[in-house]
């Protein structure tokens, strides 16, 4: 195995781990996540269709 599986792997485990010994701080951590892409993602929208010629 080469060290980019190996860290793969162990990245995996980990995030299992975490998943598993506290799981409402994992969801909370991933809602956040989604919320800041989708801020970014309306943000995004709004710049486009401002720069768009009418």
């Amino acid at each position: 195995m080469n060290v980019q599986k190996v860290v793969g792997v162990l990245v995996a485990i980990l995030v299992v781990f975490w998943i598993i010994s506290s799981p409402g701080t994992a969801a909370g951590t991933v809602n956040g996540i989604l919320d800041g892409l989708a801020s970014a993602g309306t943000s995004l929208i709004s710049f486009l269709r401002q720069i768009a010629p009418s």
